[in-house]
């Protein structure tokens, strides 16, 4: 089976693509380095942050 060009496909398309293909290796390591190269210094939270971090986020939904 012949694969996607994975570089031509939008964040969006590729996001698409390995939600509906879960074994598909190669396209999950594609999206993961585009996150990577987006943020390429991501916070670290404990469970307890991102419990918290979650709540205030719900909160502002609500106003």
């Amino acid at each position: 089976m012949t694969q996607p060009n994975f570089v031509d496909m939008t964040d969006a398309e590729l996001r698409v693509y390995v939600l509906q293909n879960p074994n598909n290796t190669e396209a999950f390591h594609a999206y993961v380095d585009r996150l990577h190269a987006a943020n390429p210094n991501p916070q670290l939270m404990s469970i307890e942050e991102a419990e918290a971090e979650l709540e205030r986020r719900v909160k502002q939904g609500q106003r």
